[in-house]
């Protein structure tokens, strides 16, 4: 019996992150045909209809800005608000799908449940803007300041984040499948069920993160810098570790179920519960 109830635990294990892998990208509920089970469309109907004409000009929002109006809800879709001042602006739910946004300033904003799916947002000033829910699916973010930013739950799929600013963010629950962060500074964030499968991460640094119940599987983590990192419960089936630092970190119950460890460090780590079926440690630093 207890061979059947361990059986069954296992084909669970296997279903929930095949939910979870299918999940990035959007609330799809079948991976489709040949794909690598993420990559479907975001609740903010991504991809399925031309985004509808902008209600307003660049002068009107500007105009609206100043006085400190709402833009709540308002169709900006491909406006060109570039180095535009909107800083503290209610944004809440507004549609600027393919906008020219680089070095606007929405530090404070209010973009929660916002639509910037394929905007550029390069160099623009997001420092404690609330982002949560908001669809950043391929957006260009590179050298964006998300200093203190609220992401959680947000669409990031397909999204540039190279030299962009995260300390401070929150990226709970946020989808970051297939994301090029390598040699980032991720350290002391919170991803706390972020979605992260097949994320690129070789060489971040990831010191002190909370990942605890993240999705990464298959993600490439070899040489990053995971001391002190809390992994409780963290998916990390086929990854890539190889030479990562886990020092200290916290891998309890943390599935690692064919992950490659070889020449990691897990000196110190804490691996009560963790899955290591098929893992390969060839050359690895156990934990004392």
């Amino acid at each position: 019996m207890t061979a059947v109830v361990r059986k069954l635990a296992e084909v669970l294990a296997i279903a929930a992150l095949a939910i979870a892998a299918v999940a990035c990208g959007g609330p799809e509920v079948s991976e489709p045909a040949g794909g690598s089970g993420y990559g479907g469309t975001s609740g903010l109907d991504s991809g399925t209809s031309p985004a509808p004409p902008a209600e307003l000009t660049r002068e009107q929002v500007e105009e609206r800005a100043q006085a400190g109006g709402s833009l709540a809800f308002t169709k900006l879709a491909g406006l060109d608000l570039s180095g535009s001042n909107l800083s503290g602006i209610d944004l809440e739910g507004v549609r600027l799908d393919s906008g020219s946004l680089d070095g606007a300033d929405f530090s404070q904003a209010n973009l929660s449940g916002a639509s910037l799916e394929e905007s550029s947002l390069k160099n623009a000033d997001l420092q404690g803007a609330n982002l949560r829910g908001a669809n950043l699916r391929d957006a260009d973010l590179q050298g964006a300041d998300l200093r203190g930013a609220d992401l959680e739950n947000a669409n990031l799929f397909l999204a540039n984040l190279r030299g962009a600013r995260l300390a401070g963010a929150n990226f709970t629950g946020a989808d970051l499948c297939g994301l090029d962060l390598s040699g980032l500074d991720l350290s002391g964030l919170n991803l706390t069920k972020a979605r992260m499968s097949e994320a690129r991460l070789s060489g971040a640094n990831l010191t002190g993160a909370v990942l605890r119940d993240a999705v990464l599987a298959q993600a490439d983590l070899r040489g990053a810098d995971l001391r002190d990192a809390d992994l409780f419960l963290a998916t990390l089936r086929d990854a890539d570790l190889e030479s990562a630092d886990l020092r200290s970190a916290d891998l309890t119950r943390a599935n690692l179920r064919s992950a490659s460890l070889k020449n990691a460090d897990l000196e110190g780590a804490v691996l009560s519960g963790a899955v290591l079926e098929n893992a390969v440690v060839a050359g690895t630093i156990l934990a004392n």
